[in-house]
């Protein structure tokens, strides 16, 4: 049963959640195959301890069809009608939670039988309790257009024929949905082409730019959000877009969802670090603020677990403003807030990087060797690490050799952006360069230095400075 849909799903379940099933299951409304009570009652009390592997089928079967010949072919019925049934259950107890979809169905249920005395009174109910909930994120629009929909078909079948028939409140919400979704979206495609090789298409966001550069969504709070999200990314040079979008944040932070919040804080971090990547090192300050804030308002953790990537750009940032101590406190810390299967490679990496920033080079080369690169980017992270290192030792031949290894890693893996391509290829390049260059020769020196300050797209560009600081002759 190890890959079985049904096993998948019930060790998912929580303790509570499976007693309901059960109660689900022994209801006649729901339920009247006795078979698959006996099924659910032979697997119950293993999921319900909590066990991780699939249980024996064989066993399993006995308890069920006991003096039965085992068939696979009649087992994996029985699986899939319990799966069935599961499914059921699951989307019942859904709609439990989703009042404004079971409002939703209510009146549609209503207006489609043209029972109209029905329905303005579970009509007010559901508007009143959406108007109640705090956020105004894309689901709510969503709601808000379905009861506005509901509400004109009610007027339609009443035969009402007055010049206001909620046509207008309608494609309001309507409007304001898409709008939301639109440019959450196109702002979540134009985000990943920074990290991924992505060609999605953007269709229609030049002109809803246009529209709401005339028209800016000051209504609708979420889109607003994202419209400038949007603006930092199609305008990154214009760094009033960053202040407006991180006052959209901070002021529209209680109207959103936490999936919205992290995205947007997402958003706002990474043009953070795309400026300093271009060379702009006032915006460390910048993202230090925006963790301090992520922190302070939960936005950090999904599900109460950290991720490897804010757990390492975190350090990244401390390590850069020579806060090493704090670094290592944090490092040690934390790692038990990422999850198990993170934690071991995101602690030793980021390990390798504090040691790297307090020249203990013999530790970084030993911690490297212990990460497993599942990860193209801690592949690319790593061999910046390593060559860094090699540097500092004065190992010629190692960072020779290694200089190629990462030619052909930016050569041959797709996942990887142009923009990420240019940037660690540019980094290898000029290690090399400034490895080779003739610190006797001023000229040649500052040519280097023309050249790299000229070259913005270069990761870990400040460290390349400042070798060429050291070597600069007097």
């Amino acid at each position: 049963m190890t890959d079985t849909k049904l096993h998948l799903l019930l060790a998912r379940l929580s303790a509570y959640e499976l007693n309901r099933f059960h109660t689900f299951l022994i209801s006649p409304y729901h339920n009247q195959d006795q078979k698959l009570i006996k099924l659910y009652e032979a697997l119950r009390p293993f999921y319900s301890a909590g066990q991780t592997a699939a249980p024996d089928k064989y066993k399993i079967w006995k308890k069920v069809q006991p003096g039965r010949q085992f068939t696979n072919q009649y087992f994996a019925r029985l699986l899939s009608d319990l799966l069935k049934k599961l499914e059921a259950f699951l989307v019942t107890e859904r709609l439990k939670k989703q009042p404004h979809d079971s409002s939703y169905h209510l009146l549609d249920l209503y207006t489609g039988m043209k029972l109209d005395k029905h329905f303005t009174e579970p009509y007010l109910h559901a508007r009143k309790q959406l108007e109640q909930q705090p956020l105004r994120d894309h689901e709510y629009y969503l709601h808000t257009f379905r009861l506005d929909e509901q509400y004109y078909t009610h007027i339609e079948n009443r035969g009402e024929r007055g010049p206001e028939k909620h046509l207008t409140e309608a494609m309001s919400s309507l409007d304001s949905f898409y709008l939301v979704n639109k440019l959450r979206y196109c702002a979540s495609i134009l985000h990943y082409r920074h990290f991924l090789s992505m060609q999605e298409d953007t269709a229609l966001l030049s002109e809803i730019m246009s529209y709401l550069e005339r028209h800016p969504p000051v209504a609708v709070p979420v889109a607003d959000t994202y419209y400038r999200a949007i603006l930092t990314m199609i305008a990154p040079e214009e760094e009033a877009h960053f202040t407006a979008l991180k006052e959209c944040f901070f002021n529209h932070l209680p109207l959103m969802a936490d999936y919205t919040r992290r995205e947007v804080f997402a958003f706002a971090l990474n043009y953070a670090i795309r400026r300093i990547n271009k060379g702009h090192l006032g915006y460390l300050h910048e993202i230090l603020a925006l963790y301090q804030y992520a922190l302070d308002h939960e936005l950090i953790y999904q599900d109460g677990v950290l991720s490897p990537w804010d757990y390492k750009n975190i350090v990244t940032i401390a390590l850069r403003s020579k806060d090493h101590k704090w670094a290592r406190t944090f490092i040690e810390n934390y790692k038990n807030r990422l999850s198990k299967e993170e934690a071991g490679n995101a602690y030793t990496f980021n390990m390798a990087r504090y040691h790297f920033a307090v020249r203990e080079y013999d530790k970084v080369l030993q911690l490297l060797q212990d990460v497993e690169y599942s990860d193209v980017f801690y592949q690319l992270d790593s061999k910046t690490t390593l060559m860094k290192t090699y540097y500092e030792l004065d190992a010629y031949p190692s960072l020779l050799s290694l200089r190629e290894s990462f030619r052909m890693l930016l050569d041959r893996k797709k996942l990887i952006s142009e923009q990420n391509k240019t940037n660690y290829g540019n980094f290898a390049r000029f290690v090399m360069k400034l490895y080779r260059v003739d610190v006797k020769d001023k000229a040649k020196v500052a040519a280097l230095r023309k050249e790299i300050e000229a070259t913005g797209n270069t990761a870990d560009r400040t460290w390349i400075l400042e070798k060429l600081y050291e070597i600069t002759p007097k």
